[in-house]
């Protein structure tokens, strides 16, 4: 009975580091394409504005999960905000992510984008890489992924999902708490 039971147990932590191996391979290689990708179509010579945010909107769609860094980004006035006030943000804030990301892009030319290693961190993936401008000193970054899509990016050890949090809590103490208000400034309107 007992032989049994170690057997099962290997077994167990067997297949839980095979699992973990395959998810941290798969983070891995998903963030090495991502990344080469984003790369290759942002720094692109003379690409239009409409098509420098066009190619990022894809990217953003395809490899980051926008609903869950929008819910997080909004942290407690999430739970505040009507169904309607939710469903109008998430546009809103992925819009906001395009106007403010793409354009930086444009300082990536020449850059090289090295993938170092992934470890499994509860139920995310950790896939740390670095990005070196020509001449420049290597900048750490780590990307968090869970279920083949990006949840947060560290650069130096900034998470922008919290200095994003801190940004719209910001937004939302000027306007008062007023959820409407502060969509309405997150909009532009």
């Amino acid at each position: 009975m007992i032989k049994k039971f170690i057997y099962l147990l290997i077994a167990v932590l067997f297949y839980g580091q095979s699992a973990s191996s395959q998810a941290t391979d798969s983070a891995k290689s998903f963030i090495e394409d991502l990344g080469r990708r984003a790369i290759t179509s942002l720094t692109e010579p003379g690409v239009s504005q409409s098509r420098l945010e066009s190619s990022f909107q894809a990217l953003l769609e395809e490899g980051f999960n926008v609903q869950a860094i929008g819910q997080f980004v909004m942290g407690r006035y999430w739970k505040r905000m009507s169904p309607d006030q939710q469903s109008r943000f998430i546009p809103l804030f992925e819009a906001r992510l395009i106007k403010s990301y793409a354009n930086r892009f444009q300082e990536y030319k020449g850059v090289v984008f090295t993938v170092k290693e992934a470890r499994q961190e509860g139920e995310h993936v950790i896939v740390s890489s670095t990005i070196q401008k020509p001449g420049g000193p290597e900048t750490p970054v780590d990307w968090r992924v869970k279920d083949g899509k990006i949840h947060d990016v560290k650069v130096e050890g900034v998470s922008m999902s919290i200095t994003i949090l801190n940004e719209y809590s910001a937004l939302v103490q000027s306007s008062n708490g007023n959820i409407e208000q502060f969509l309405s400034t997150l909009g532009g309107k």
